[in-house]
């Protein structure tokens, strides 16, 4: 897939609302139209509990044939976490030939700067992942909930809006492979106290340094143990680029452990890398999906334009021992 060119839009809609009266009257038709779908199984709504219960009283008989989870249990961990978990869903119960109907509202009470910014490219993602596909998605953001920049991003990430009037295109929608990566600056250099590892020829050898250093730093052994598995998703992947030389560093604070995996060859080119699930044809990047689902956080950057590497930074909490 090349990047650089534009998308034909898929059915990945913005439902911004800021009374529930808004709310119902562009979230009942649209969950409607997927129950009176013949060749479709039950819509999905993803709301609040308050939220799903206006939905129960406003739908009546039909809410028998509406599928609802609570937003709090369905978006929880990170951004990836929840792809994998609507990517489960839709494998699972869509149409033979894909389709269904699904709406969902993020959570975004109680999320730091950094974790809001990984849920804007969130969605991003979910346009690029199901470009082609036939499902119809629509995200829901309260302007009573949702922070300013998060309405902001929804109409740079979704190439239409959806209100009681409709469906409308998003003059703002931004392609996603130029939205995740805006404004995307170096990383910050490791900590002088970063505790460094030369892996020449065996790149496994990453996986228990990892682990082995986690451990020792206070998380669980079975954390600790994910946690390696992580760090293989990424050596794994250099290995598969044609690396046989890369340099790890690994430092944590109270709270963080984080891991640097630096190579000299190649560059990222995919700023999905990772994101997608691994299919019946085994891929370069596969592992890279294990590290996104243990990882809270995965930043990856190229070198500059006249310079090969690449860098991937892992990081996780540091869950104490017992």
């Amino acid at each position: 897939m090349n990047h650089g060119e534009p998308h034909t839009p898929i059915n990945h809609h913005a439902g911004i609302h800021s009374s529930d009266e808004e709310f119902l009257a562009t979230v009942v038709p649209f969950l409607k139209e997927g129950i009176a779908a013949e060749d479709e199984p039950d819509p999905v709504a993803i709301t609040t509990s308050r939220k799903l219960d206006l939905l129960r009283d406003a739908l009546g008989p039909d809410a028998c044939h509406v599928d609802f989870h609570d937003s709090a249990q369905w978006y929880r961990g990170t951004p990836a976490n929840s792809m994998a978990t609507a990517l489960d869903y839709y494998v699972a119960h869509a149409s033979p030939q894909g389709r269904i109907h699904m709406t969902g509202e993020p959570v975004w009470d109680g999320r730091s700067p950094r974790q809001i910014t990984e849920w804007k490219r969130y969605e991003a993602l979910a346009t690029e992942l199901f470009t082609g596909a036939p499902p119809d998605l629509m995200c829901l953001y309260d302007t009573r909930t949702a922070p300013p920049d998060v309405i902001d991003a929804a109409r740079h990430t979704h190439p239409t809006e959806l209100d009681r009037h409709g469906i409308r295109p998003s003059p703002l929608f931004t392609e996603p492979a130029v939205y995740v990566t805006r404004d995307l600056g170096p990383l910050p250099p490791p900590p002088q106290d970063a505790i460094g590892m030369s892996l020449d020829e065996d790149l496994t050898a990453g996986h228990r340094f990892a682990a082995d250093q986690a451990q020792a730093r206070g998380m669980a052994p079975d954390a600790a143990a994910r946690f390696g598995q992580a760090v293989s998703g990424a050596t794994g992947y250099a290995v598969a680029q044609g690396c046989d030389r890369a340099d790890l560093q690994l430092w944590s604070t109270r709270q963080r452990i984080i891991c640097e995996l630096r190579t000299s060859v190649g560059r990222i080119t995919d700023p999905f890398l990772g994101f997608r699930p691994p299919g019946p044809q085994a891929q370069p990047e596969d592992g890279l999906w294990k590290t996104r689902q243990v990882c809270e956080f995965v930043d990856m950057r190229s070198d500059n334009e006249e310079k090969e590497g690449w860098t991937i930074r892992m990081e996780t909490a540091l869950t104490p021992a017992g």
